[in-house]
């Protein structure tokens, strides 16, 4: 029985993926990102109790790596393309509108060459999918919670110009397929991590202190995670061989 345990959890990642898709064509943009957030807490339990219970499989990390391009690569890529259709398309498709779903063949030649040539866990080549998804899923989260509250933020403003998501999206798009080193935040705990951790408590400082009132609570949980992932990002391009 137990070794259905790991299996059952990387499915509701993937049932989680799927509401995040429908609720961001609906235009739930918070609530899809709720959604990926919680596909990525089981992304992170998955992995560690077939380790726990020592039931590894090939057909679990398959599995997994199906459940992530829908969670990582398809969800969050609808809720860029839903939000600047909303605004940017009156009624015709403009085509800038399509850059977004370009993560979702990123995100599976990520996930593919993962599966057949990486075995270093500590260090992945290009950015992992569920960092992806939380930069693009949190920007848009964030953008939408302020318009609820009618607060104005410099995100929103990008968010409301017909540049910044495909711009966005076609980066995130690269960086996943790039060659360039990226740390494992489920690895050895070196210095990179301890940084991130320390950018973690500035964040919630700054955050508490300087983030516009009047947002949804998980409005701030997008902003701190659309930080944090820059940080993991800015990280890579700066932090050299830091260990």
């Amino acid at each position: 029985m137990k070794k259905y345990i790991p299996n059952l959890v990387t499915c509701l990642n993937l049932m989680c993926g799927v509401c995040a898709c429908i609720l961001a064509l609906w235009g739930y943009f918070f609530q899809a990102y709720c959604c990926i957030l919680a596909g990525a807490a089981c992304d992170l339990c998955d992995g560690a109790l077939a380790r726990l219970l020592r039931v590894t499989s090939p057909m679990g990390k398959e599995l997994d790596s199906l459940s992530d391009l829908v969670s990582f690569g398809l969800a969050p890529a609808l809720m860029m393309f839903t939000w600047h259709f909303k605004l940017n398309c009156s009624g015709v498709p403009h085509p800038l509108a399509f850059v977004p779903l370009l993560m979702v063949p990123f995100a599976a030649i990520r996930l593919a060459r993962f599966n057949v040539g990486e075995s270093n866990s500590h260090q992945f080549n290009g950015l992992p999918t569920p960092a992806s998804a939380m930069i693009a899923a949190s920007m848009i989260a964030y953008g939408h919670t302020c318009a609820i509250a009618g607060t104005d933020s410099a995100i929103l403003n990008l968010l409301n110009g017909g540049w910044a998501i495909p711009v966005v999206a076609s980066a995130l798009s690269l960086l996943m397929v790039s060659r360039i080193k990226m740390f494992s935040l489920k690895g050895k705990i070196g210095v990179k991590h301890y940084i991130l951790a320390g950018g973690a408590l500035a964040l919630v400082a700054g955050i508490a202190a300087i983030a516009p009132r009047g947002v949804m609570l998980v409005g701030y949980v997008a902003l701190f995670t659309l930080l944090l992932f820059t940080i993991y990002i800015l990280l890579a391009f700066f932090g050299g061989d830091m260990q």
